[in-house]
């Protein structure tokens, strides 16, 4: 079963800054020019960064030219402001962003991810909400980070695309959203999952919506790069369970955290369905080649007598393994309440079918071997 990506959104800062081409000390423009166009017979995010990147080496530069070509060539599409959007997967964030040139920031986030997993640069796909002008926005956003020399940085191509008055959006390119350091960046991006906003000591997110920076200087001992590097080794289950313990943690404090929070839970239900449906398949999967065996009569009775009830228990084992797991679940989601009451009618079926074939082999595996060849014929009779 597949669910939706929700599509996170944003309203662009009214301010214009100029570009400067200068960094942190580090001179961009000359990588800037080169990454201003791509050929137009390339397609796929990966034939455009391995492109705007073929002459540069630093993990820097790469992530540079980049920031700049998206900020440049996509343009924000504001009719999608207030439509979610569903998409089953992450390449289809990408697929339609660089098929229409235009995206909300879920898909300049998405490509970015794309194209710096395929030059070697590594980089994350962070979701939260703003602040702007003082006032926090509590509609959803994502940004981009990238670890560069063991440090985290933050980068935002969507905010460095363009700007919104109004209705009306100017394309128009800022250039400090690029590499911005954790502390500076707390001031307006509030991450759901704390972990991701690269400080020893995270901002809870009422300090946020209060506008109160004073704890950033301060050390809580927080580890957020152990606790990084533990996700990246965790499965998606694992993964979506201690990013919301730390999302609840935090604090429920708004609306749009507890629907975040309500949402990755929906998530969690989700993914344990899942696994219980590749028990269940893994399951059906060993009884059909029971089925088979006993079909070609346990291939002409020259099976061992503990393959034989081994497949039998094994079949049960996943099924009921199946069984356990939906059993605990809970969920408001009509479709995905549909899918489970589906999965389990399939659990009743192939356990009655279990009992019948278990009684069949303790039949066989009893009867003398020369006389095991009549309870197939008795059995088609």
């Amino acid at each position: 079963m597949k669910l939706s990506i929700a599509m996170k959104q944003t309203i662009l800062s009214l301010l214009l800054i100029l570009c400067s081409g200068t960094i942190f000390g580090s001179d961009y423009s000359k990588i800037d020019k080169q990454a201003a166009t791509v050929p137009g017979n390339l397609k796929t995010a990966g034939e455009i960064a391995h492109y705007l990147t073929r002459n540069l080496t630093l993990p820097s530069e790469k992530a540079r030219a980049i920031y700049y070509w998206i900020a440049h060539a996509i343009r924000y599409d504001i009719t999608k402001m207030n439509i979610n959007n569903t998409y089953t997967n992450f390449q289809e964030l990408v697929d339609d962003v660089l098929k229409n040139r235009k995206g909300v920031c879920a898909n300049y986030a998405a490509l970015f991810q794309a194209c710096c997993q395929s030059v070697g640069v590594q980089s994350y796909v962070i979701d939260g909400y703003t602040r702007q002008n003082n006032k926090v926005l509590f509609i959803g956003h994502s940004w981009n980070a990238v670890k560069i020399d063991n440090r985290f940085y933050n980068i935002d191509a969507t905010w460095a695309a363009g700007f919104l008055n109004g209705k009306k959006y100017t394309q128009q390119f800022r250039d400090d959203f690029f590499m911005v350091p954790a502390a500076e960046f707390s001031r307006t991006h509030m991450p759901f999952d704390p972990v991701w906003q690269f400080l020893s000591n995270p901002i809870t997110p009422k300090e946020f919506d209060k506008g109160d920076f004073s704890g950033l200087n301060k050390d809580s001992g927080f580890n957020y790069s152990d606790s990084i590097n533990v996700l990246t080794r965790l499965s998606k289950l694992d993964k979506l369970i201690r990013e919301n313990r730390r999302i609840i943690a935090s604090g429920l404090t708004n609306t749009f955290i507890r629907n975040q929070a309500a949402y990755n839970q929906q998530g969690i239900v989700s993914e344990k369905y899942n696994l219980a449906v590749d028990s269940f398949n893994k399951g059906v999967k060993k009884f059909n080649y029971y089925l088979e065996c006993k079909n070609k009569q346990f291939i002409h009775l020259s099976m061992p007598d503990d393959k034989i009830l081994e497949l039998l228990s094994s079949t049960r084992e996943l099924v009921e393994s199946a069984e356990r797991s939906l059993h605990i679940l809970k969920t408001d989601n009509y479709e995905l309440s549909r899918s489970m009451v589906s999965l389990q009618r399939s659990i009743n079926l192939i356990k009655q079918n279990l009992g019948q074939e278990d009684k069949f082999a303790a039949r066989y595996v009893k009867a003398a071997k020369p006389l095991r060849i009549f309870l197939f014929y008795k059995k088609k009779s």
